[in-house]
């Protein structure tokens, strides 16, 4: 319910925004990064608000960084050595606005006014620099920041007001005319809608082939792995569709459809979760008679466990089916702990500030964490397939059958 909430405001272009407050100890603020197309430029529009005024305002800075200095600039321990590597550096001066009514978060009085300030940067950025000759025409990321290197020298940190800034950029190009172009996408999503449309007719096309195999049936039985398989190209679909409208809305407006991004997330977890399950009770013999499975563990309780969890797709359906009731409980727990967990991540993914889905994204926490319960699922699904293969009287037919489904499904 909280995704479906309407968030969808229109703006005349991509702004992020958020505050910054520099000191001795930390002298410059990374506003943004963004992805700029080869044989383009960027278009910058920067507004800064200050809370007070900037008692050294000749001393801070505007620079932009391209991806091949970045690391040479986050390794640098003092700002004047970072602002060597600078592509372009601006200076930011602050025109007197007046006492203005408080509106900082946190302020304890709402009514009280303070004296603002605010600064407005405009500028382009070439990619690839006419001032650098031997470098290479290709899409690059650049980052943006502000500093004042004079912190570090001299204790005036009280001289430093709060600053919240909101940055407009756009990629752009000239057409054949030399008229700018200009895009709210960056460059790291070239592709990505093309991508998206075939994942939406791919996952269509075989869920509407497994519902036609499901509806054959009523009235008789049907193995619930179809059911299982069905949802999760269902939800696959309805994922990739929800982040191509937002992908779309938001090469127009610069901010897309934030609902339309949550429920992405939510339903590519779901389908994640679903591809785990089917993966882990057929790797486990879920599909086979008992007979053949049998047990490949010496150990007796862990052989009695894992025949208790091994299906729990299977298990995840008939407690629902049976309201809690009957059914293989450890096997219940096991799906919903995956299925939440999946959900966990992807609302956790919610909570960075990023234009598009952060859910697979492994520079954030929720990508690397998800990466780990992959590897962990993995070794679960391995072990249950080796299992099968070793106990009970697997015939040499079925152990190449379950040799290659373990390499396809790891």
């Amino acid at each position: 319910l909280l995704c479906l909430a309407p968030k969808n405001y229109f703006v005349d272009a991509k702004i992020s925004s958020g505050k910054a407050h520099l000191s001795g100890a930390r002298t410059e603020a990374t506003l943004a990064k963004f992805a700029v197309s080869a044989s383009s430029f960027v278009s910058i529009d920067v507004n800064l608000t200050a809370y007070g005024m900037y008692e050294n305002e000749q001393h801070l800075k505007f620079h932009v960084y391209s991806d091949e200095d970045w690391p040479k600039v986050r390794k640098s321990p003092l700002c004047a050595e970072k602002i060597k590597y600078a592509e372009k550096v601006l200076p930011v001066i602050f025109d007197y606005q007046g006492l203005q009514p408080d509106d900082r978060k946190g302020s304890s009085k709402k009514s009280s006014k303070v004296e603002m300030y605010k600064a407005r940067i405009q500028t382009e950025v070439e990619n690839p620099s006419p001032n650098r000759r031997n470098q290479k025409d290709r899409s690059r990321y650049y980052y943006f920041a502000i500093d004042d290197c004079s912190l570090e020298l001299a204790n005036h940190d009280a001289g430093v007001p709060d600053m919240v800034y909101a940055i407009r950029l756009l990629n752009a190009y000239r057409d054949k005319k030399g008229e700018p172009v200009f895009d709210h996408l960056p460059a790291d999503e070239d592709g990505i809608g093309l991508l998206l449309v075939l994942s939406i007719a791919f996952s269509t096309f075989l869920a509407v082939i497994l519902f036609y195999k499901f509806a054959r049936t009523i009235g008789g039985e049907v193995h619930v792995a179809i059911l299982v398989v069905m949802a999760a190209c269902g939800f696959n679909a309805i994922s990739a569709l929800c982040e191509l409208l937002h992908r779309m809305a938001f090469s127009k407006n610069g901010i897309g459809v934030y609902s339309l991004d949550a429920l992405s997330s939510h339903f590519e977890a779901l389908s994640d979760s679903m591809v785990a399950l089917i993966l882990l009770s057929i790797g486990g013999g879920w599909t086979l008679p008992s007979d053949v499975v049998g047990g490949g563990l010496t150990n007796k309780s862990a052989n009695q466990f894992w025949q208790g969890v091994r299906n729990p797709a299977g298990s995840l359906l008939d407690l629902i089916s049976s309201g809690g009731g009957s059914g293989d409980r450890k096997g219940g727990i096991l799906a919903l702990t995956i299925i939440a967990v999946h959900a966990g991540l992807a609302q956790w993914g919610r909570t960075f500030d990023d234009d598009f889905d952060t859910y697979h994204a492994l520079e954030h926490p929720p990508g690397r964490a998800l990466m780990t319960l992959r590897f962990v699922l993995g070794l679960v699904f391995v072990t249950g397939v080796g299992m099968v293969r070793s106990g009970g009287r697997c015939p040499p037919s079925l152990m190449s059958f379950l040799t290659k489904f373990g390499l396809v499904g790891l």
